[in-house]
């Protein structure tokens, strides 16, 4: 079982496409458990700008505004902040006040719309 890391290495890049010739906006992704879990178990996690992995379907539920905190501009500026990241990573694994992870799988399941549908589909 891989544990998140802020190695470039575990990382994906992914391009959303919708930018100037269909080159970005990009988000960074990572597959793996949560350093420090019990349960192992495997989630997607999304870089912020600061440096802070959050948990994939909690950046579901965020305002459209909120969500600019995870696009970057170009792969220059994934680069740039991932040779800034070291240690052991920042993890915010937490969930919008009153929902839970099913509730968010129910609503990412009949939305793909906004940013998260252009996740799903990159």
């Amino acid at each position: 079982m891989a544990t998140l890391t802020n190695s470039y290495h575990n990382c994906e890049i992914l391009n959303l496409g919708y930018g100037p010739g269909g080159r970005g906006p990009f988000i960074v992704r990572q597959e793996a458990s949560a350093p420090g879990s019990m349960t192992l178990q495997l989630d997607r996690f999304l870089l912020r700008k600061d440096g802070t992995w959050v948990l994939n379907l909690a950046v579901f539920a965020l305002t459209e505004k909120e969500k600019e905190d995870f696009l970057y501009e170009n792969t220059g500026a994934v680069v740039a902040l991932l040779s800034e990241l070291a240690g052991d990573p920042l993890v915010d694994t937490s969930l919008p006040e009153g929902t839970s992870i099913e509730k968010l799988k129910a609503a990412a399941q009949s939305t793909i719309t906004g940013l998260w549908g252009k996740i799903s589909r990159a």
